[in-house]
This record gives structure tokens, C-alpha cells and sequence, in this order.
């Protein structure tokens, strides 16, 4: 089912299927729903797979200026409104920063929490490079080099473009964000997926993420970069499936 919601003068285009526990996925930045093309469709045959368009992004409403905590406030609007009470969180890259938030500001929402290239404190990032005119970084250095990267290439048919005034509008919403002294109150079973050659979220973030909330558990995907939806969709889905079937 596709869908928009209407969130106090947002509006957030979603797709919803499948069956089972209810399981959200939220994209990364400069990203839409259908960046988990991949992804949902093999998750929706054990959970009710909820993907959305953030704020600013895709088919929902593009604001001049929006915060973290407005990503946080419209997912926790968009459960409301589906009348879900408790989901799996699953989030990449800008996603998984809306997801630690949302755990940490709504716990009884979150059944369990998956963060796929993370990390919980804003980085040197230069958004500057991703809106150049010669078309801003490109798609290798978002990847490893375990899957080659014409076959990348091949499953982001369709992908959204980075249009400069989305990513400015992004980048300043998750300026300076900095959830660290927070992670401790993130009750919900933890599961970080990380990428070893991510040169856009390092390593080195995602352990000290997992270090930060109590019980989380890292796995180190071996020559993989930032894409992992694109890159090993295959291998998410089974550590999705697994670790979210098996949480309390």
C-alpha cells in the first residue's frame, strides 16, 4: 500500500506490506524509499515492512529548513497515525541517526534497533563535495570493493539525484547533532552493521556507537563501503530477519 500521511502540515509518502511484526527502514540522506528496493520486498514475507520518505526528501513535503528532532517527531506521527505501537527500527547512514534519537526519545516504540553505517555524533563531513557542479562524489567512494561496482551500479536504477538544495537542507538539519551522552538510554536490543571500507561513516564511529549503548552488538562486514543496501542487500536481509525475529 502507498500512501501519504498527513503529519500537522507535512505530508510523508510511504509504502507499507507485508505481514508480521511491524518493521520500519529509513533511508540515508539525499535517499527515498525506494533506495530499499533491494531490501523490503524479501523482509515484508516476515514483517508488516513500513519505508517512507523522510522530510525533504522523495514524494513527502520539502521544507526551506527542518531538525533532527522534526525527523524524530514525524516518524513517531507516522506510527501514530498507522496505529503502530512498537516496531523493529532499521536505519542507514542519515536514517540511523533518526533511529538512535527515536529510540532514545521514544523507547516504548522500539522493539528493537538495527543501524546499518552509522555513527552518533556529527563528522567532517563536506556537504560542499556532494552538491558540486561536476556532479559530487562519486559512487565508488561510497562502496568497497567486494561487489563490483557496475552491479552497484545497476541495482540504484532509479535512484533519486542528489539535487544541491535537498542535500543543503539535509546537511543543515543534522548539523552538529551529537547523541553520544545519550546512547546509554537506549533500552532496545541493538544490532550495528558496518561496512569495513566505509569512507563516509568510519569504522571507528560505529564501534564507539556500539560502545555507548549498553548490550549493542557490532558486526564488521568485510570489503563492503557505505551502500550496503546496494552493495550485499542479501546478506542485510538475513541479519535483519535474524536479529529482529529473535528480539523480545
Amino acid at each position: 500500500m502507498e500512501n501519504q500521511a498527513h503529519l500537522g502540515g507535512i505530508d510523508i509518502a510511504y509504502t507499507l506490506e507485508g505481514s508480521g511484526p511491524p518493521l520500519v527502514l529509513i533511508h540515508g540522506m539525499a535517499g527515498s524509499r525506494i533506495v530499499w528496493n533491494h531490501v523490503a520486498p524479501p523482509l515484508a514475507a516476515d514483517f508488516e515492512t513500513l519505508v517512507y520518505d523522510c522530510r525533504g526528501h522523495g514524494e513527502s513535503t520539502h521544507p526551506a529548513s527542518y531538525t533532527l528532532d522534526d525527523h524524530v517527531a514525524d516518524l513517531a506521527g507516522l506510527l501514530d497515525a498507522l496505529e503502530i505501537e512498537r516496531a523493529h527500527i532499521v536505519g542507514h547512514s542519515m536514517g540511523s541517526f533518526i533511529a538512535q534519537a527515536f529510540a532514545i526519545a521514544h523507547p516504548e516504540h522500539c522493539r528493537s534497533l538495527v543501524l546499518i553505517s552509522t555513527r552518533s555524533a556529527a563528522g567532517p563531513e563536506r556537504p560542499g563535495r556532494l552538491v558540486s557542479p561536476r556532479g559530487g562524489i562519486p559512487i565508488k567512494e561510497f562502496v568497497g570493493t567486494k561487489t563490483p561496482l557496475m552491479t552497484v551500479v545497476g541495482r540504484m536504477k532509479g535512484y533519486p539525484r542528489p539535487e544541491p538544495e535537498i542535500l543543503r537542507a539535509a546537511s543543515r538539519a543534522l548539523a552538529g547533532f551529537d547523541l553520544r551522552d545519550q546512547l546509554h538510554r537506549i533500552k532496545a536490543p541493538t544490532l550495528i552493521l558496518q561496512g569495513d571500507q566505509d569512507r563516509i561513516t568510519p569504522l571507528s564511529s560505529a564501534r564507539e556507537t556500539a560502545a555507548g549503548i549498553p548490550g549493542a552488538k557490532l558486526e564488521v562486514l568485510q570489503g563492503y563501503g557505505h551502500f550496503l543496501h546496494v552493495e550485499c542487500p542479501d546478506v542485510l536481509v538475513d541479519r535483519i530477519r535474524s536479529f529482529c525475529l529473535a528480539a523480545p
